[in-house]
């Protein structure tokens, strides 16, 4: 009798139907929630960066730089720029495999690839941009503590970052485990 009253309630449910319009509006990019904070980053940083690479030259004295230090940065800036876009194409990409699980598994690959690039690109950059500031500056003891202290708020926000990869990548093999 249970299993009937079950069976009877579960077919009677109220699931919410979505139309197909809706289903198909909610995996549009411009709509999809994730995509859609992902664009919004993508484009705050890359305007930032863009922004940065207008006025360096004349607000951080890049004439008074070497030639170098000068491609570095600029270089530096292109590749995150260029990274920000191969990421968000890499989230809009349809995930593709004869199953659930294998979509997955090939989708955390990417995640991982992508997580690395990204890690060792922010190392890069920072870099850059840290060689690009010192590159003339004669150096005392009190301008290396303040390098010193960079050096460590570099340090900190790339094993921050490390850890969101980290936890993304930990997220994406629990879901994958949950397929077994």
């Amino acid at each position: 009798m249970e299993q009937d009253d079950l069976k009877s309630a579960w077919q009677n449910m109220n699931a919410g139907q979505k139309t197909n319009a809706e289903l198909s509006s909610m995996m549009r990019e411009r709509t999809h929630p994730v995509l859609k904070r992902i664009r919004k980053q993508l484009i705050l940083e890359s305007i930032s960066f863009a922004l940065f690479l207008f006025v360096y030259y004349d607000f951080f004295d890049g004439d008074r730089k070497p030639v170098y230090a000068n491609v570095l940065l600029v270089s530096a800036m292109l590749f995150a720029i260029i990274h920000n876009i191969a990421g968000y194409m890499l989230t809009k990409r349809s995930v593709k495999g004869d199953t659930i699980k294998q979509s997955l598994e090939g989708q955390l690959l990417k995640m991982k690839g992508y997580a690395m690039v990204s890690v060792a690109g922010r190392v890069l950059i920072a870099g850059c941009l840290l060689f690009f500031f010192v590159s003339v500056i004669t150096f005392n003891t009190n301008k290396y503590w303040i390098l010193v202290g960079l050096i460590v708020v570099i340090i900190i926000q790339i094993v921050l970052l490390s850890a969101i990869w980290v936890k993304r990548i930990r997220q994406m093999k629990t879901t994958i485990d949950l397929f077994q």
